[in-house]
């Protein structure tokens, strides 16, 4: 295998101040459990709300430093999975309410960028989902038909239309899409100094052991940890894959492994092989799809392929050597550029993803002031944004837009127990490849 660095390249490119862990225990108005995008957003539009109030964020390891900072950096409007399982779970109405609201934040984010100074290398140029046979050109087909339902309309591309953009022979057709790239690890860190800046208090290197509910309702809730306690009679759960560790979220969400390989930076002579003047994200249209895109310094990151699953030991860093993965991300990055069949991968790395039975983002209400939000299923960045307004107002106890949205306190159905999950996860794979391959 090559000699890759089994680090996440993001990280690499900024130095993480680091926070404080909690000594002691501690009473505030409102405490955060998960320091990602999700918890960050939460507090963020509370202090926005309300100054005044006192928010504690507590995580396991670095703010910012699990799913969020090891994200592919595509901020895009999709809700869990994609837009037909939206629509199949909740309607078109309820699918075209939440969509809207998800590519607000979109715009957002990049607003919060300019205002607060944060330079995520943020790049509102868009993505294509792009068809490499007839197979996955009826797919976008059928997801044009599907954004009529909900008022949007598309263009399909025709390969040279397509190719217009990115000059691939692969490409047989595409769809553009509102969207952004950004580097999720720079959003990450600007969110931590912002909130700090606001007052926030942000502990690093704070495992949570559990909460402990308030006797009754209106008291506080007792957040554990190994070096102390934080009482608040508002606590907000936002641990994306790691709500599996929880007793309440056990059976609603799996710990997928999700891969990526960062490129060396290329050449001016690399980058004049291949025509791509716009720097959109590029996205196959099909299930275990592939992505692509260019970093701010002209890397080039190909991601996806298989989700693996892992029931044994879901968060073993060990699972970074994958070799199959990396052989696989490999040949087909080859196969989609020919041109740059000589790039050499410098970085080779996985994050693990939140995967819910329904294949949908869940927000909600356990018990009064116990809170939670989780499950985007790899599309993350612009829907935590959202999430982050949805716990904001289930936190300050408000009807609006975001809590009212059908995603808030909808049923979370729940995985069979092992080792039948696994099972169903190798047959379901199985049988997405398939349909991959068929098109």
């Amino acid at each position: 295998m090559p000699n890759y660095r089994h680090e996440v390249y993001w990280q690499t490119t900024e130095a993480a101040e680091p926070q404080d862990a909690l000594t002691g225990d501690v009473e505030c108005d409102v405490a955060v459990v998960g320091a990602g995008f999700t918890g960050m957003w939460t507090a963020y539009s509370l202090k926005k709300a309300r100054p005044e109030l006192s928010i504690h964020l507590l995580d396991a390891g670095l703010a910012g430093g699990a799913a969020s900072g090891t994200a592919d950096g595509f901020v895009t409007p999709t809700l869990g999975k994609d837009l037909d399982q939206l629509i199949r779970v909740y309607g078109a109405e309820a699918a075209g309410r939440a969509s809207a609201i998800v590519g607000r934040s979109i715009l957002e984010i990049g607003r919060f960028c300019r205002r607060e100074k944060v330079d995520a290398e943020y790049e509102a140029n868009d993505y294509l989902m792009v068809a490499l046979n007839d197979g996955q050109l009826a797919r976008l087909e059928h997801d044009r038909r599907l954004a009529l339902k909900l008022g949007s309309d598309t263009k399909i591309m025709d390969a040279a239309e397509a190719r217009a953009y990115v000059d691939s022979p692969e490409i047989k057709g595409a769809v553009r899409v509102g969207g952004a790239l950004v580097n999720p690890f720079k959003l990450a860190r600007g969110l931590v100094r912002t909130l700090r800046a606001a007052g926030v208090a942000i502990h690093e290197r704070t495992a949570v052991q559990r909460v402990e509910p308030a006797a009754t309702p209106g008291a506080a809730h007792t957040v554990v940890t190994a070096a102390g306690r934080v009482r608040a009679p508002q606590v907000v759960l936002a641990t994306s894959a790691s709500q599996y560790t929880f007793p309440e979220f056990r059976r609603t969400v799996l710990p997928m492994w999700s891969y990526v390989l960062i490129s060396e930076p290329l050449s001016e002579e690399q980058l004049g092989r291949v025509h791509w003047p716009g720097r959109e994200g590029l996205v196959e249209a099909k299930t275990f799809l592939h992505c692509g895109r260019f970093t701010a310094d002209n890397r080039l990151m190909w991601a996806g392929g298989r989700a693996y699953y892992y029931p044994r030991s879901p968060f073993d860093r060990a699972h970074q050597e994958n070799p199959a993965i990396y052989r696989e991300l490999t040949e087909s990055f080859a196969r989609f550029f020919p041109a740059w069949r000589d790039v050499r991968f410098e970085f080779a790395y996985g994050g693990v993803i939140d995967i819910t039975r329904d294949m949908m983002p869940h927000f909600g209400t356990l018990r009064p002031g116990l809170h939670y939000g989780y499950g985007y299923c790899g599309n993350g960045i612009a829907a935590t944004h959202t999430g982050g307004r949805i716990l904001r107002d289930l936190v300050l106890g408000e009807k609006t837009d975001y809590s009212t949205l059908a995603l808030v306190d909808a049923p979370r159905p729940t995985f069979p127990p092992e080792p039948i999950s696994f099972a169903g996860y190798q047959v379901l794979s199985r049988v997405y490849e398939w349909k991959d391959r068929r098109g």
